[in-house]
């Protein structure tokens, strides 16, 4: 299998397009002090640190367009003004944590593509995220790896840690076998799977020319452009996620106030489209399940946030029973549905929570339960 990985992914070093470089930026303190590809991650860890990336908010100044130690040889592709997602840098792979201290610091960010415009200024005067390192950042490695150049010197190649998966086939939508946290990789360019949408196509997260992108794409269009999907050989399922329907998060009344701080980009679960209690919402998007167990009768004030201006949609479903119509993933003993916030008085018993991403737009929320 590993020869099959060099066959179909191995490429010419071309500097056009969405190439990413192999040159790296400054590496932090390895994770594993003996080296290696990297520690074993699951598909949660890649998936929650990859959209650290795509969330991380910051405010291009006009001494970013230059950086303020580049000699006047550089100048961005950003405009000033705030931006969501890490800036990009050919070949770059700078950890989030020092992103925003970086650019507050005056570094530059937003080079742009191709070998000529990187060559023309300091390397250490720019900060960013190329999207080999994006998907090295995502995959925990302790190096950068890059896309697989036919070049005997370039030494971390993804086809060299991962293998094309089996039974995926973009061409003909053969899908089903992706799982979150797998990538594709063509010539020119890396993404990182999220999940299929309902729709049939793949939301995905990587760095391009405007940073990193939390977005959707056809899986016809990953085809034509030569995409091949691959699987990161240190990677590993997770068994049972808290959120799942196998494993709800359980909120217990004893215990209130309650918060909890998740993420439906995460995606723990696809469980249900739509809700008896409004039947007509769609909520396609991935969602995250809790179990409340009210040990006394009570009002009870259930709240998610939500960040619909940063393109978050997350609603509130309240549950008897997880009973599913599976025809049509509807959840059948829906109590109350609303956008963010439901009261409700609730005799003791055990009902169910469920954060729904609609029209999959999920993303960050908090989600608050307390008694009246």
């Amino acid at each position: 299998m590993r020869i099959s990985v060099i066959a179909i992914v191995q490429i010419l070093f071309l500097f056009s397009g969405f190439a990413c470089s192999d040159s790296d930026d400054t590496i932090l303190q390895s994770e594993d002090p003996d080296g290696g590809v990297g520690p074993p991650v699951t598909r949660s860890e890649a998936i929650l640190t990859a959209d650290k990336y795509a969330r991380i908010h910051w405010t291009m100044s006009a001494v970013n367009r230059t950086g303020v130690s580049c000699g006047g040889h550089f100048v961005s592709t950003y405009l000033e003004g705030p931006r969501i997602g890490m800036g990009y840098k050919w070949g770059g792979w700078t950890h989030v944590d020092s992103f925003v201290q970086k650019i507050a610091e005056g570094y530059g960010t937003g080079t742009g593509g191709g070998f000529d415009t990187y060559k023309n200024f300091p390397n250490d005067c720019i900060v960013g995220v190329s999207c080999t390192g994006f998907v090295s950042r995502a995959w925990h490695l302790n190096e950068k790896y890059t896309l697989c150049y036919d070049d005997p010197d370039v030494e971390r190649k993804f086809c060299n840690i991962a293998q094309p998966i089996d039974g995926v086939d973009l061409a003909s939508h053969q899908v089903e076998g992706l799982k979150k946290g797998d990538a594709f990789i063509n010539e020119y360019h890396t993404i990182l799977f999220i999940y299929k949408t309902r729709s049939g196509h793949a939301q995905v997260m990587d760095s391009s020319y405007e940073g990193v992108r939390f977005r959707r794409v056809s899986f016809a269009s990953l085809a034509m452009d030569g995409y091949v999907a691959i699987r990161y050989d240190n990677i590993l399922d997770d068994v049972d996620p808290p959120g799942s329907l196998a494993n709800p998060i359980v909120i217990d009344s004893g215990a209130f106030p309650y918060a909890h701080d998740g993420n439906t980009r995460n995606v723990v679960g696809m469980n249900f489209d739509s809700y008896a209690a409004a039947p007509l919402v769609s909520q396609v998007g991935p969602d995250v399940v809790y179990e409340l167990r009210m040990h006394t009768r009570g009002t009870v004030s259930m709240h998610v946030t939500e960040i619909k201006h940063d393109g978050i949609n997350n609603d509130v479903h309240l549950l008897s029973s997880l009973l599913r119509e599976d025809a049509g993933m509807i959840a059948a003993d829906g109590i109350e549905s609303a956008d963010n916030t439901i009261t409700r008085e609730l005799d003791a018993g055990v009902y169910y929570i469920v954060v729904d991403s609609a029209h999959d737009l999920p993303g960050e929320y908090t989600l608050f339960v307390d008694m009246n």
